[in-house]
């Protein structure tokens, strides 16, 4: 049975939902530019960075005897109030996609017993690993091997005053306080999402593919990573 788990439910065991066919899984698109310059020979393309989202279709159908609408309520809820946005097909359980948003369609009823209706879940571009959400404690002055493209982790340091952390020789400086997590997706320094600030000097980190050395200074008496490992 082909299923997918979002928002931490599952669409066959939570649900009974079943899904028709297959979706596509659209292919990843960049962010560029075109330039139209007159008598140029073609147009120039200027690489913006990034990819846009992508948008991936789900049809589904579900059998209810009992009361269809009711059903068709929860369903509703479970897609629309999103807690989780991880979205995981059974068919490749070990990588999730981000979900940003959720479109539903109508739903079509078939003899007061049979529904139908499409879920557009849009997208980033990326696939992430399950297992790139787990901690990792380093120790200073250690190489972290990145097996896919390039990720921007979310890390988490314990110490004391000023320090000073570097990643593939790109220092950056924070305020430790204790404790501290860098987050290079938000691009954002906090103890909690409520004292959210900034680096006080550089850049935030990123995993490139392969060898990444990372090393502290004395201020740092441990630091853990989360590398979130992803793919297009």
């Amino acid at each position: 049975m082909f299923y997918l788990i979002f928002n931490n439910k599952n669409s066959y065991t939570d649900f009974n939902l079943r899904i028709t066919k297959r979706p596509v899984i659209p292919a990843p698109v960049k962010n560029i530019n075109k330039i139209e310059i007159t008598g140029h020979d073609g147009d120039l393309y200027e690489d913006l960075g990034g990819y846009a989202d992508i948008k991936i279709v789900v049809d589904f159908n579900f059998i209810d005897k009992d009361n269809i609408k009711n059903s068709w309520r929860k369903i509703k809820s479970w897609l629309n109030n999103i807690q989780d946005n991880k979205l995981i097909f059974s068919d490749d359980i070990e990588f999730y996609y981000k979900v940003k948003n959720t479109t539903l369609s109508e739903l079509t009823i078939t003899k007061r017993i049979l529904g139908t209706f499409t879920v557009t879940f849009t997208c980033e571009a990326y696939s992430y690993d399950i297992s790139g959400l787990n901690y990792i404690q380093l120790s200073n002055n250690s190489i972290l091997y990145n097996y896919l493209d390039t990720s921007k982790p979310l890390i988490k340091a314990y110490g004391g005053g000023v320090a000073t952390i570097t990643v593939n020789g790109q220092s950056f400086v924070i305020d430790v306080g204790e404790y501290v997590y860098i987050d290079s997706a938000l691009e954002l320094t906090y103890k909690d999402k409520n004292t959210a600030g900034n680096l006080q000097v550089g850049e935030y980190p990123v995993l490139i593919n392969g060898e990444n050395l990372i090393s502290w200074d004395s201020n740092i008496t441990k630091l853990e990573i989360q590398p979130n490992w992803r793919c297009l």
